[in-house]
């Protein structure tokens, strides 16, 4: 997406980057590994084929994604850590509508607050910058960390597929604004 291909989203924990051609080796590192393919619903990619995507994100104007940089590191490649993505893919909505993801694929960078703050980063950016209503979130039944997150956020439950073994949750500005939590209330004032 052209709109964040100079953005940068910095807070406390981590910092949001656009993704490109410098990241790609270590991702494509990252999406070697089979639980990280089984949690993102992902395919392995030949690293051109990644690089081939990096390209074709930063122009296409239905996706979004940074790469998660933990602050606690030095800054720079060594530093990344996961991923936050948006996808404009809903037809009755296209331009309000947006599926998210997140991925901390590096071990090391986990369960010290990086998801739960670039959700909120992420949310609150893609919201006022981008016109972004209502965000949908797909994750597969097994993947407690990730449905015990989008759940704590207000995320609530829409669909169910056994074919795909996977929950769809949504979350609307007013649900956020109503949440128990108080983190976007900021963000999703009218």
């Amino acid at each position: 997406m052209r709109h964040n291909a100079n953005l940068v989203l910095r807070g406390a924990r981590c910092t949001l980057v656009p993704y490109r051609r410098e990241h790609v080796p270590r991702y494509h590192e990252w999406m070697k590994d089979p639980a990280i393919q089984a949690a993102t619903a992902s395919e392995p990619l030949s690293l051109d084929k990644e690089h081939e995507m990096c390209d074709e994100w930063a122009s296409d104007e239905a996706k979004c994604t940074f790469i998660l940089c933990d602050n606690t590191l030095p800054p720079g490649v060594d530093a990344m850590c996961g991923d936050v993505n948006l996808f404009w893919n809903d037809h009755d909505d296209p331009r309000h509508t947006a599926e998210i993801e997140i991925m901390v694929a590096e071990e090391g960078s986990r369960r010290k607050g990086i998801a739960v703050e670039a959700i909120e980063v992420f949310i609150a950016y893609a919201h006022m910058a981008l016109g972004v209503n209502t965000f949908r979130a797909k994750i597969g039944f097994d993947n407690d960390a990730s449905n015990a997150l989008f759940k704590s956020f207000g995320f609530v439950e829409r669909s169910r597929s056994e074919v795909f073994e996977e929950t769809t949750y949504a979350l609307r500005a007013r649900d956020a604004a109503d949440a128990p939590t108080p983190r976007f209330a900021d963000a999703w004032a009218r």
